[in-house]
């Protein structure tokens, strides 16, 4: 029994339904309304085209109803159809008979659909149940066959785009890095893109039988440069030399070139490059290495001395020195995920995820912001700020941090002060000797006069002294008179930290959380 039919035997019986009154189509409306509503419900992605549809079919019913006022002759059954934008499905609905109108048989209805021109998709086996359940029952009749997109070729790129490519060694060989350095050696026959061929689609039919078609793919631009080949049946960019991996003008290419592999702790002497240089494997056993380029180590840092004149320095596996053995200076930047018992000197920033017992010096900002984010038992000196997660750990410890002002002036300014007391003590005490032998006049001996005469030169040379150390002490304090932007800033502080930004110094001996530590006013506040 179809929606229409048990909505009229529920409000009029069979018997007014044979009647010759046709049906208010305000009836019929929400007989639509209902049977839309479980369309769009089963058939969710199809809503707007029901709704489109409803509203076709309230202007036919209205029509249909009028029509049937105006002229009592029959009005048989009616199918109508509903067509998405896209002609990819095809809706029905049969509107019931009017003034004892003739209903629709099953071969009409598909007949109907035929001289519609819906030839394609047609659902042979759901018509006859959706069918079967009568008047104002809205169902889809057919589906299109969308295309199916092919693929456009594909260059799936296994290294980064970068642009340097300096590394000036003259012994070694190949040396394998992660993901992480700042040059990509790579070895001949090496693979540096994937290259997919184009696959072409399959095109697709509306429920009109018009034929969609597939867009058309096309090849991806492969970036072959310098030193590369295209290989293995034209599904990959190779290497035919080994070097460093580099790009230029959108392309690949490979500047030829040997670098340092495995582990360097044998070397005697001082190991001195120009340019980049790479180690492949760890640096340990008291060598020292001088580079005027970026160095790069793969491996770990243990006992050692490591220089870059004008680059930065990272060391992918962490530094673990040795108390008074382990040096690590950079022009520039000094990056290791790990840093204990090193001293370690950068002329920017210094950029690690632990820092354990070690004396750090940088001119900018030292960052501990990822990984456990922890400093302790270490000392810095940061010409910026100090950036991280967390100060000091359960068992305790001291740090102690300068920030804000060039490393070397907090330091420079305690020894100013300190040579300052010296020469004034040291003035002090030649003053009482001086005095007494100039009390004797006359009487002084040749002996006393040349003592007299050396005690009065040291004075002299005191007094200048002095003066110098004045002068410095007047220039330093103006730079820290200077308000200071720098900052200590963590999410949790342990005990104790040692803080001085300027000539301001502060220990803190409790547990803190979200530490922002600067100075206003010459005092510093810990929030």
């Amino acid at each position: 029994m179809s929606v229409f039919d048990r909505f009229v035997s529920r409000g009029t019986g069979e018997q007014e339904r044979k009647s010759f009154l046709p049906t208010p189509y305000m009836k019929l409306f929400s007989v639509l309304e209902v049977s839309g509503k479980e369309a769009k419900a089963q058939y969710p992605d199809d809503s707007m085209i029901v709704d489109d549809f409803i509203w076709a079919l309230k202007d036919a019913c209205r029509t249909r109803y009028k029509k049937a006022l105006n002229d009592p002759a029959p009005l048989k059954a009616e199918t109508h159809f509903f067509l998405s934008k896209d002609r990819m499905s095809a809706y029905a609905c049969v509107l019931p008979p009017e003034n004892d109108g003739d209903g629709l048989t099953l071969e009409k209805f598909m007949e109907d659909m035929y001289c519609e021109g819906i030839h394609y998709g047609v659902l042979q086996e759901e018509i006859p149940q959706e069918f079967a359940l009568g008047y104002l029952h809205i169902f889809p009749a057919a589906r299109g066959k969308p295309f199916q997109t092919g693929e456009d070729g594909k260059v799936t790129e296994l290294f980064q785009r970068r642009k340097n490519m300096g590394l000036e060694v003259q012994n070694g060989s190949e040396v394998d890095f992660t993901e992480g350095a700042q040059l990509q050696p790579i070895k001949k026959g090496g693979v540096i893109c994937l290259i997919r061929p184009p696959r072409a689609g399959t095109d697709g039919m509306d429920v009109t039988g018009q034929e969609i078609p597939s867009p058309q793919t096309v090849s991806a631009f492969v970036p072959q440069g310098k030193n590369t080949v295209i290989g293995r049946g034209g599904q990959a960019l190779i290497a035919r030399v080994d070097g460093i991996l580099y790009i230029e003008n959108d392309r690949f290419c490979i500047h030829e070139q040997k670098i340092i592999d495995g582990d360097l702790d044998q070397f005697q002497g001082t190991l001195q490059i120009s340019g980049n240089l790479y180690i492949g494997g760890n640096v340990d056993g008291g060598v020292d290495i001088q580079a005027s380029g970026d160095i790069i180590i793969n491996g770990k840092v243990g006992r050692a001395r490591v220089m870059s004149t004008n680059g930065t320095i990272r060391v992918q596996q962490g530094i673990h020195g040795t108390d008074g053995e382990t040096f690590i200076t950079a022009a520039c930047q000094v990056q290791s995920p790990m840093m204990e018992w090193a001293r370690i000197e950068a002329g920017t920033s210094v950029i690690a995820e632990v820092i354990l017992n070690s004396i750090i010096r940088c001119g900018g900002t030292v960052y501990a912001m990822s990984g456990r984010g922890m400093i302790a038992d270490s000392q810095i000196q940061a010409g910026d700020s100090v950036l991280c997660m967390r100060i000091g750990n359960l068992a305790g410890g001291r740090s102690q941090f300068s920030v804000g002002y060039p490393p070397h002036i907090p330091e420079l300014w305690k020894k100013l002060k300190a040579d300052v007391a010296n020469v004034q003590s040291t003035f002090e005490k030649l003053w009482e000797p001086i005095t007494a032998l100039r009390k004797k006049g006359t009487r002084i001996s040749d002996e006393e006069e040349a003592l007299l005469e050396q005690l009065v030169e040291q004075r002299d040379l005191c007094t200048e002294k002095r003066k110098s150390l004045a002068a410095e002490l007047k220039a330093v304090n103006k730079t820290l008179d200077k308000k200071s932007r720098g900052r200590i800033r963590c999410e949790k502080l342990y005990p104790a930290l040692d803080v001085q930004i300027g000539r301001s110094t502060e220990e803190i001996t409790t547990i803190e959380e979200n530490c922002n530590i600067h100075v206003e006013e010459n005092r510093i506040l810990l929030k």
